[in-house]
């Protein structure tokens, strides 16, 4: 495997265990998610530049080789 997708596989499963026991040890509203839509709500530019960050992410690109790997 290649090392973004490892490290893209580790962060998310980080993040997902982290997520898992602060709700078990702390409660819900200690949670990821929840401090997101807090955050969201005193800062609506929050939501916006998430946003913009999936679309710089799942855009397409131009160059066929840079999704399929070939060289």
């Amino acid at each position: 495997m290649k090392k973004t997708v490892i490290f893209i596989i580790f962060m998310v499963l980080a993040i997902f265990v982290f997520d898992v026991y602060i709700i078990v040890k702390e409660g819900s509203l200690e949670s990821i998610s929840a401090y997101i839509i807090r955050w969201s709500m005193k800062h609506p530019s929050l939501p916006f530049l998430c946003g913009f960050l999936c679309g710089h992410l799942f855009w397409r690109m131009p160059d066929k080789s840079i999704y399929w790997g070939d060289k």
